[in-house]
């Protein structure tokens, strides 16, 4: 039954795995005449299982809000679970939304540099609605960079997964050129032909930004307070240039289930 607790509507789930841990108090006598905190804080391992407890739940909280503002109340927590069969002439089968993505080479500085981000990391951060309020600013310093990278970070992608990277990262440039004023920003990739026919031509006329044909070769920070420093490979010759900000353009990977449900249909995922 849902009841009503502090304002808020609590619906009670039977298959909790464990209970909530109780926070430690000290007794009434030991508060008495002092100001000492009255609730002591968990253990480590209470605290270690909690959390445990916490990452376990479901995606529904049981607060029961959507309940309680659904005018028709057309939710009905009651409904026991029950499968049907169903027929259809066509079957569609998408990425999904999981972000996972495939590993990026360690050379590249993601993981060992905070001022070196994903393309979904720095679509966030461009975000109206994202961590920072669509401010660009490097996650190290807190500053607004100058000096912005765009890097490829799998090479080796197919022609139609390349293409959808570049033109992600182009767009990905041209907010964050109008955001910052001043800023410069630079793609460093390999190009396809698709690109080129396609886009490349009304890419080069976006100003502040410049596109290289060029593999990544590395990201190194030469001393501590000073700029990334990216190497690349551009016809045969490496070039390097210092950024306050590297973005890697991540390739999808896609969930388990989704490519088991992919072979098991044989069905392409699109």
């Amino acid at each position: 039954m849902i009841y009503e607790k502090h304002q808020r509507y609590i619906i009670p789930f039977d298959d909790v795995p464990t209970p909530r841990a109780e926070m430690p108090e000290i007794s009434v006598d030991e508060r008495r005449g002092n100001f000492t905190e009255v609730e002591t804080g968990f253990p480590e391992k209470a605290a270690v299982d909690e959390a445990k407890r916490c990452l376990s739940c479901r995606r529904c909280l049981g607060c029961a809000l959507c309940w309680a503002e659904c005018g028709p109340e057309a939710i009905d927590f009651s409904i026991p679970d029950e499968e049907l069969d169903l027929e259809f002439g066509d079957v569609v089968i998408t990425r999904g939304q999981d972000n996972a993505f495939h590993p990026i080479a360690s050379e590249l500085g993601f993981g060992a540099y905070a001022d070196v981000i994903t393309d979904l990391q720095f679509e966030r951060m461009l975000s109206p609605t994202g961590p920072t309020d669509s401010l660009v600013v490097s996650p190290l310093s807190g500053e607004i960079p100058q000096r912005v990278a765009i890097i490829q970070g799998n090479p080796d992608k197919g022609d139609d997964d390349l293409l959808s990277s570049l033109v992600f990262g182009v767009n990905e440039a041209i907010i964050a050129l109008d955001k910052v004023e001043g800023l410069e920003v630079i793609l460093v990739s390999p190009l396809n032909q698709a690109f080129n026919d396609q886009f490349l031509s009304e890419a080069k006329q976006v100003s502040g930004l410049q596109i290289l044909e060029g593999a990544p070769e590395s990201v190194e920070r030469q001393a501590e307070g000073s700029p990334l420093t990216l190497r690349w490979a551009l016809n045969g010759q490496q070039q390097e240039e210092d950024f306050d900000l590297i973005v890697v353009l991540t390739q999808p990977k896609l969930p388990r289930e989704i490519t088991s449900l992919s072979k098991k249909l044989d069905v392409p995922v699109r």
